[in-house]
């Protein structure tokens, strides 16, 4: 099973109202919503894909049905900015 962790590079800052993901030395931004700052921020490399959206399912029990797909669509975007890799 994979397991996704964040690139030490990237910071997460909370700017006039906004979330962004950047990569300092590169210049690379990435806004993100409070559900993509948060699935980054399990990615911890401890956890795998199947345990973060189980970790959202349980506190989001609502939206449990879009929790896999959206857990999904986000990793493979984090992953394609370099701001993830797997392990």
């Amino acid at each position: 099973m994979s397991r996704p962790h964040r690139n030490p590079d990237y910071r997460l800052e909370a700017i006039d109202g906004e979330l962004l993901l950047f990569h300092p030395e590169r210049g690379e931004i990435m806004y993100c919503n409070e559900t993509a700052s948060l699935i980054w921020q399990l990615c911890d490399g401890g956890r795998t894909t199947q345990e973060i959206v189980d970790l959202l399912v349980d506190t989001f029990p609502e939206a449990a049905a879009a929790i896999p797909g959206d857990v999904e669509s986000t990793l493979q975007e984090l992953h394609q900015h370099g701001a993830i890799r797997f392990k």
